[in-house]
């Protein structure tokens, strides 16, 4: 793949799931000249188990601005911001996903943006926001001629260490892998500590030790020192 010549769109239900599921993939993107953009679907004050207790709104605002400046992103666009969306998508009707997506009123829809990859969350996931994003995102990018839709080339699936956590008997196999150079795996991880309410310290799916693991492990598959991988769901060569 040269990177350079794409324009990689990185759908995330919460800011932090884009350094967690492909932060070594934006590292690739744009350390070889290419475009990343990055839309959030939905933050809130909210209660999690961490030391503090909680997290705002305002600070994972704080979070997201510094994250868009360290890739450094090309584009971002937060979508539905407030406690009626945030662990709530899955109350959201799917045609209104659909068409946020889509063909929404915001610079960052398929349609406006003409992505040549895109990558979202695993549809399978236990997080109720994960699925639900997941899920419209396989029907936003459904294929067809590109007459009238764009189509984009790469549509990948990214894997958190918590998805298999699901209620499925069975969890979705990988089948695409990124090789991650050292510089690419480190970034990921300073990527997701800029989100500093959500870091945590291991054992937790979303702490350092976790993450490098996850990447020597998929390495070890691939034949790469590290490694990211994607369910692939169309590539069109």
């Amino acid at each position: 793949m040269n990177w350079s010549h794409h324009r990689l769109l990185v759908i995330a239900p919460h800011p932090d799931d884009e350094a967690i599921g492909c932060g070594g993939l934006i590292s690739r993107v744009k350390h070889d000249g290419g475009q990343v953009f990055v839309l959030w679907m939905t933050i809130a004050d909210i209660r999690d188990y961490s030391a503090a207790g909680l997290s705002t709104a305002d600070q994972r605002r704080s979070e997201m601005a510094n994250a868009a400046a360290f890739w450094p992103l090309d584009g971002s666009h937060l979508a539905l911001p407030g406690d009626r969306y945030n662990l709530r998508l899955d109350t959201v009707p799917d045609t209104e996903l659909v068409d946020l997506l889509e063909r929404g009123d915001h610079p960052l829809t398929v349609t406006a943006l003409e992505p040549t990859v895109v990558v979202i969350p695993d549809p399978s996931s236990y997080n109720q926001d994960h699925a639900a994003v997941g899920a419209a995102a396989v029907s936003a990018l459904r294929p067809g001629p590109g007459t009238y839709r764009h189509q984009p080339d790469l549509v990948l699936a990214y894997e958190e260490v918590g998805d298999p956590w699901t209620g499925h008997s069975t969890h979705p196999t990988v089948n695409f892998f990124v090789g991650l150079t050292t510089m690419d795996l480190d970034r990921k991880i300073d990527g997701l500590r800029l989100h500093t309410s959500q870091w945590r310290p291991h054992p937790h799916t979303r702490s350092e030790e976790a993450l490098r693991g996850l990447a020597a492990v998929r390495g070890a598959q691939s034949g790469h020192r590290f490694a990211e991988a994607f369910r692939c769901l169309r590539w069109r060569a």
